[in-house]
């Protein structure tokens, strides 16, 4: 079979490999299409800060059973399915809890254990969730970042009528902006450096679509909000100018939160947190839970995953792939491979 492995920086191969063998407990699946997120560039850039290379990556998917263990039920082959892939102990205390998102011992598929950019990938059966109905392959793919932004927006305490700033237009700050206005908010800014990213916010939602390379966007959030400002900020990006436009235009006693990757440590306007009594709150991936309810989401047609998914390519085209999701920020939302 094919597999797709990052093997240094900027170097991608595809390989040619034996089909994984299951155990008794493991399902095999076979991979129809694989999402490229932002933390996956950052790792085929070398700048992830908690990947090492090598790594097969891939986490977003969509796929079909192609065989089952004898001690595994509720999944058969033929089956239409994503994957949760998280990799959790069971044992820890945020285990017990139901918060495996935060597990003393996470692995992320793709991350600190080979994804499922292959044809075809073997996985434990809790990770494996069916597909319903109503759902096409391709969208699919986009049930783990939506996932990721339903658990933000549940996270952040949103009410209804709530204006909010979501700071940056890739998939996560788009798919933050369609959970934030199904919660309620009735003012939505968005910011980001390209046109195209922004013209997708304003067709999802937002109020105001800002480019920060033309428009100060704390000015921006003072001439139309007051001095007020913001009641809830989301920093999408990763970046030390987000995450302290983020603190600059949060409203006093308010939360701001952080769900952008850092590729390194950067100063913050402490200073002004204290000052201003505000919370920065990280968010990590979800719950299964919040990913059971962005599938229903999409299903429902509540949350829109067409208009992100910009090219797909297949799968002897992943280094072209990746390039393309490097190079055309400004065009590309959400790059897909196909199996």
């Amino acid at each position: 079979m094919k597999r797709v492995r990052i093997v240094a920086p900027e170097r991608i191969v595809v390989e040619d490999v034996e089909v994984p063998r299951i155990g008794d407990g493991d399902v095999l699946v076979a991979t129809k299409y694989c999402g490229i997120c932002g933390s996956e560039i950052h790792a085929y850039l070398g700048r992830h800060p908690f990947t090492t290379l090598p790594i097969v990556p891939g986490h977003e998917c969509s796929g079909v059973v192609a065989d089952v263990g004898k001690d595994v039920s509720g999944l058969s082959v033929g089956q239409r399915v994503t994957v949760i892939p998280q990799i959790t102990c069971g044992r820890c205390y945020n285990c017990r809890i139901g918060r495996y998102n935060i597990c003393k011992d996470l692995k992320v598929m793709g991350f600190q254990a080979d994804g499922v950019l292959a044809e075809y990938f073997a996985v434990k059966p809790k990770c494996v969730v069916p597909l319903l109905e109503g759902i096409s392959l391709t969208e699919a793919t986009l049930i783990e970042p939506f996932a990721v932004a339903v658990h933000a927006v549940r996270k952040s305490g949103i009410e209804i009528g709530s204006r909010v700033a979501i700071l940056g237009a890739g998939t996560i700050g788009l798919s933050v902006l369609q959970c934030a206005r199904l919660a309620g908010a009735s003012d939505v800014v968005v910011t980001d450096i390209y046109d195209h990213r922004l013209r997708l916010a304003r067709g999802l939602g937002a109020d105001h679509a800002i480019n920060v390379r033309t428009t100060d966007p704390i000015e921006f959030v003072r001439e139309s909000f007051g001095a007020e400002g913001i009641d809830l900020v989301f920093e999408c990006v990763g970046v030390e100018a987000t995450v302290n436009q983020a603190i600059q235009m949060a409203r006093k006693g308010t939360r701001v939160m952080v769900i952008g990757v850092f590729e390194r440590d950067v100063p913050v306007k402490i200073g002004l947190v204290q000052d201003r009594e505000l919370e920065l709150v990280g968010s990590l991936m979800y719950s299964r839970e919040d990913f059971r309810d962005a599938m229903r989401m999409m299903r429902d047609g509540e949350l829109k995953a067409e208009p992100l998914i910009s090219r797909i390519y297949g799968i002897d085209q992943a280094d072209e792939a990746f390039k393309f999701a490097v190079a055309e920020k400004g065009r590309a939302v959400k790059v897909l491979v196909s199996v």
